[in-house]
């Protein structure tokens, strides 16, 4: 019940107002909907638009339902919308679209200024220009909130990437004070996925809709409990019970049972991705729940193709070390800032030497820098140091304390050159802006690679290993 979730944590519910209107209909316009469901935190209605989706139409028009969530005194409404879903021509999916900006901005224009939010709902599906021209007309038309529609058919289809794809094309049209919502994700895959693509709140009924088929949500994955022999999960029923005890119970108190667990791996998710927010690895999180299924995966490509993006919204600095794991990594908020500051980077040395980065960091401080500078004592004053990883690309000591060139920690293996396309383009860039006669090279696989690619000019020459 809404106040068990009230109890767990869950400050906002959502539920559907078109429901309520057949249920209810005078009885929550006097009681109102708060009463209606015994919850006392923010209420969000549907106002029958997932109705629409499955069934085609309902039997109540726009300008009515509006009159109703009003009544009954919901606190983020959203106007009766007519939902893409997935798979429909560029043709019907406009006629959609159009057919939802006009209802939402009359629905706006003739709301009555009683403290409600009225939620501006996003359609398009996977036709991404018309969720980019849905999302700029609603926040031309004055919507405080928006809410991108009709993923659900998207995660059924496991078109993860497509849904990220239209997250992001939403939210590249908002302002950052228009908070979006997320229909129907709120699986503990999608969770993550959702926070770190800008979406802000979001809702889900698979709790429920899960524990009618004794459908169990982990943190990874959606188990069936006959399949099951053991609970990881510590929450309330899965410390009391056993798989086996679970699947015994009477039909509606196993439902019961389930979904209330469901609902705690929900909730623990949620904090989960607040947590690594906090700790400043939510980027780390994110890939590392992409390994939870192939399908999820592709949407790694939408986060390393979207850098811009993401570095407008991370912070430039972070008290902790970020890890490094795969070539995805290089194109994290972070790492993009750091090449886009070598890039520009002007030395006026005419000799560079360029060695593999090491345990101690910034480079000034290292035994290594120190070795290197008694080597070249003579001709110090020409000599550019640098440090380089696969990852950072290449690192100035004079910048080798900038985050996070001092602040990560990577596995010591081998990589592939051809798989790092960030340091191609730093490497180009670095030689390119600066006058090197002589470029000193640690005799390091990966920096032979990009030997080859130096201008004929520059005299290069391989180092061995530094001796302390």
């Amino acid at each position: 019940p809404p106040k068990k979730m009230r109890e767990m944590g869950f400050d906002l519910v959502i539920t559907n107002a078109y429901i309520t209107l057949n249920n209810h209909g005078e009885e929550a316009v006097r009681r109102g909907i708060h009463q209606i469901i015994n919850y006392d935190g923010a209420i969000m209605t549907d106002s029958g638009g997932y109705q629409v989706l499955e069934y085609g139409k309902v039997d109540v028009d726009p300008k009515s339902m509006a009159a109703f969530e009003q009544k009954i005194g919901t606190d983020l409404a959203i106007p009766l919308d007519r939902p893409t879903g997935f798979g429909l021509s560029k043709k019907k999916a406009k006629f959609y679209v159009d057919y939802t900006l006009k209802v939402s901005k009359e629905t706006l224009d003739n709301s009555e200024k009683n403290g409600q939010i009225w939620i501006g709902p996003i359609q398009g599906g996977e036709h991404f220009d018309l969720v980019k021209r849905s999302t700029k007309a609603l926040v031309s038309d004055g919507f405080e909130m928006l809410a991108l529609g009709s993923p659900v058919e998207f995660m059924e289809s496991y078109e993860y990437k497509l849904l990220a794809n239209m997250i992001i094309t939403a939210k590249k049209q908002m302002p950052d004070s228009i908070p979006l919502h997320l229909f129907g994700a709120g699986h503990p895959l999608t969770i993550p996925f959702a926070v770190a693509l800008g979406c802000d709140t979001f809702d889900s009924a698979s709790y429920m809709l899960y524990a009618k088929h004794d459908r169990y949500i982990m943190e990874d994955a959606t188990m069936k409990l006959d399949e099951m022999a053991y609970f990881s999960c510590n929450c309330e029923i899965c410390s009391k019970f056993t798989p086996k005890e679970v699947m015994s119970l009477e039909s509606q108190e196993k439902i019961n049972k389930i979904a209330l667990h469901n609902l705690y791996a929900i909730k623990a998710e949620v904090d989960r991705a607040k947590e690594t927010i906090h700790e400043g690895r939510l980027w780390e999180y994110v890939l590392k729940k992409a390994r939870s299924h192939p399908k999820l995966f592709e949407t790694v490509e939408v986060f390393t193709q979207n850098q811009q993006y993401f570095m407008d919204t991370t912070p430039r600095f972070k008290e902790k070390a970020i890890f490094l794991f795969s070539k995805e990594d290089q194109y994290r908020p972070e790492i993009t800032a750091f090449h886009n500051t070598v890039r520009k980077f002007k030395s006026q040395k005419d000799t560079v030497l360029i060695i593999p980065d090491g345990i101690m960091r910034p480079f000034y401080l290292s035994e290594e820098y120190n070795v290197l500078r008694k080597k070249f004592d003579k001709k110090y004053g020409d000599v550019q140091f640098c440090q380089f990883n696969p990852f950072l690309g290449i690192i100035p000591l004079e910048i080798s304390d900038l985050y996070p060139a001092a602040h990560y920690v990577i596995p010591r293996i081998s990589y592939r050159e051809d798989e790092f396309s960030e340091f191609a383009v730093t490497w180009k860039k670095f030689f390119t802006n600066n006058k090197f006669k002589i470029a000193y090279l640690a005799n390091d696989k990966f920096l032979k690679h990009y030997a080859k690619l130096l201008p004929k000019k520059i005299k290069i020459k391989f180092l061995n290993r530094v001796k302390k």
